[in-house]
Formats: structure tokens, C-alpha cells, sequence
């Protein structure tokens, strides 16, 4: 004979801890199995590469517009460079053939570049340098305004002259995600995506995907703030390379070529290139 449960017993209220405990067995009950388990950690890894990617987007945004401000400011001096070549660089991405042999689908990149030389005086050493800087890449708008042999205005930073930019490209760059429209758009889509897939993933009680997803998106953040700064603190070896000015919507940086000309030199207003005319420079690497 089974023996009789108290009345009192049977009526015995769940406690708060007790609900507690069910209650994060019911969030974590799709992660009990090792392929739902996998599904959500593959959402929450999809969803913040997604948010990473945009995170990215828009740091380089905020860090061109910062260097712009830099360069705007009281750290910054005018110079009048000569313009020394103008062209379009018009590069192929992509080509798909489709199925009839006689059709092909191309896709281009036009970049907008310039050449130009300048002369400045260093303000750490008062050393006169000369400056020439190869295919440099301008806004469109900056690039039809300009003219082969003509005078350019630029600033540059007093204390490193290599460090320069064309005026009018600095004013567009300064405004930031203004400047930077359609790439903004782009990244506020990937954001949007990530935060989606995330979010899907925690709904469906895939909990291991928002963990994944949140541990790499802090450390994206962490490397967007501070990455450059702790691998100067922590490799001082490398602090020189990592100082570089750096952004990836500066693509065709171009070439930069310096040359001391002395202490106490005038500089030219008509400086000569210091790469010679008809010297093609494809890659520089020290």
C-alpha cells in the first residue's frame, strides 16, 4: 500500500527560486541539442560578424572625418602644392560570363587621382622638406577642379608634413556620415541584419547565440576604441607602424615620398618632383 501524502503537502506553493530555476530550463531548452545548439551559436556568429562589419564601416567614417578636422585645425598649415598628374584609374571587380558566350557582365571601380609636390618646413627639427605624393585619391567633384601644372592648396601637419590632404577633399571629408552617405546606409543595413539574425537566435531560446554574438561584438568594439593603442602598449616594436594614419575609405592612399632639403632653406615655390618624370611607381614596401 503506497503511503498517503499529507494534504498540506500536495498544495505546497513553487517558490521564487524553484520558478527561477524552470524558468532558464525553458530558455535553454533548444541548446539541449547539440544541432540546435549548433544553429544558434552558427546565428549568433552570422549576426555579429554582420554588426562587426558595420561597426567598421562606420568607425573608418569617424576616423576619416577626425583626421580631416586634424588636418583643419590648429595642428594643420596651408601650403600651395603643384599639381603634377591627373587621371582616372578605372579598376575591373568582378567579370561574370553569362550563359550566351557573346555577352559578359563587367563591373568597374573608378578611383579619382592626383600627383603634387610641395615644400614645407618641419616644426619639430625646422628641417625644409620636400614632399611628393603619387596617386592620391579625391572626391569627383574635388578631382574636375583641378588642373595638371597648376597650383593646389592643401594643408598639412606641422609637425609631419607627410601627413596632407587637399583642401577641398578635407571639407567634404570633415562633415563625416554626411560626406559618407551611401557607405553610412550600408553600414546601418548590416547593423540592422545582425541585430536581426541575434535576435531570432534568442527568440527561438538559442541563449548560446547572443552569447556568441555578444562577446565578439564587444571585442570588435574593443578594437575599434582602443585596439591600436593596447598593441602600441604592448608591442612597442611595432608602435611606429601602428601610429601610420590609417582608414579603409582612404583606398589609393597612393605614394608619399619625402626629401630633407636642409635647415635654414627657403622653400621653393616652384618645387621639382622628386621621383623623375616618366617613373611609373607600381608598389613601395620597406
Amino acid at each position: 500500500q503506497e503511503p498517503r501524502i499529507p494534504t498540506s503537502w500536495r498544495a505546497l506553493p513553487t517558490s521564487s527560486r524553484a520558478r527561477g530555476h524552470l524558468d532558464a530550463m525553458a530558455f535553454f531548452s533548444n541548446d539541449l541539442e547539440l544541432t540546435s545548439l549548433g544553429y544558434g551559436i552558427l546565428l549568433g556568429a552570422v549576426g555579429a560578424f554582420l554588426t562587426s562589419f558595420g561597426l567598421s564601416i562606420l568607425a573608418s567614417i569617424a576616423y576619416t572625418a577626425r583626421s580631416a578636422r586634424k588636418l583643419l585645425g590648429e595642428g594643420g598649415e596651408f601650403a600651395q602644392a603643384t599639381l603634377l598628374r591627373k587621371h582616372v584609374s578605372d579598376h575591373k571587380f568582378a567579370d561574370i560570363a553569362p550563359q550566351q558566350p557573346q555577352q559578359s557582365v563587367v563591373y568597374h571601380k573608378t578611383f579619382f587621382l592626383i600627383s603634387y609636390v610641395f615644400d614645407a618646413i618641419r616644426k619639430s627639427d625646422g628641417m625644409t622638406v620636400r614632399i611628393e605624393v603619387r596617386d592620391r585619391k579625391v572626391p569627383s567633384f574635388v578631382y574636375e577642379k583641378l588642373r595638371e601644372q597648376a597650383s593646389v592648396t592643401l594643408r598639412y601637419m606641422k609637425d609631419e608634413p607627410r601627413r596632407c590632404r587637399v583642401v577641398g577633399a578635407l571639407e567634404h571629408e570633415k562633415r563625416g556620415l554626411l560626406a559618407f552617405r551611401t557607405r553610412a546606409f550600408f553600414a546601418f543595413l548590416l547593423l540592422a541584419a545582425g541585430v536581426v539574425a541575434v535576435v531570432l537566435s534568442v527568440v527561438d531560446h538559442h541563449a548560446a547565440g547572443g552569447i556568441v554574438y555578444g562577446i565578439v561584438v564587444l571585442v570588435s568594439l574593443f578594437w575599434q576604441f582602443a585596439g591600436r593603442s593596447t598593441l602600441q602598449a604592448v608591442l612597442p616594436c611595432c608602435a611606429a607602424t601602428l601610429r601610420k594614419p590609417w582608414s579603409p575609405l582612404w583606398m589609393h592612399r597612393g605614394y608619399v615620398f619625402c626629401q630633407e632639403l636642409g635647415l635654414d632653406v627657403e622653400p621653393s615655390s616652384e618645387p621639382q618632383p622628386i621621383v623623375p618624370e616618366g617613373v611609373e611607381v607600381a608598389f613601395l614596401g620597406v
